[in-house]
């Protein structure tokens, strides 16, 4: 079994902290570090923050490994675009053409 501890001081500096996130994904991260020495299981934190479980233990991991920062980079970048472009352009000249550009009230 895996050791979940942290000091009281650490977890009352992570729930200072989570209070000031306004990045959900990042907030969610934090309180998966926070609920795990807290005896919420994996399984539960994954449950309540709609990851799986490896996510939950693999955010505990990396913020005790390599600090706050590196628990809150958002690595992520996206799939790669299936629209060449040319087919990007013919997709924002029909937008153009059949999309209304503002929102009014309909009669």
């Amino acid at each position: 079994m895996r050791d979940y501890t942290l000091s009281r001081e650490k977890i009352a500096a992570l729930e200072k902290f989570h209070r000031s996130l306004r990045d959900k994904r990042q907030a969610d991260r934090v309180k998966a570090v926070i609920a795990l020495p807290k005896g919420w299981s994996a399984a539960q934190i994954a449950e309540i923050l709609l990851f799986d479980e490896k996510t939950s233990r693999h955010h505990f991991e990396r913020e005790k490994k390599c600090g706050l920062q590196a628990l809150l980079d958002d690595n992520y970048f996206g799939a790669e675009p299936k629209l060449d472009e040319r087919n990007m352009c013919q997709l924002e000249g029909y937008l153009e053409e059949h999309i209304l550009l503002y929102s009014g009230t309909w009669h």
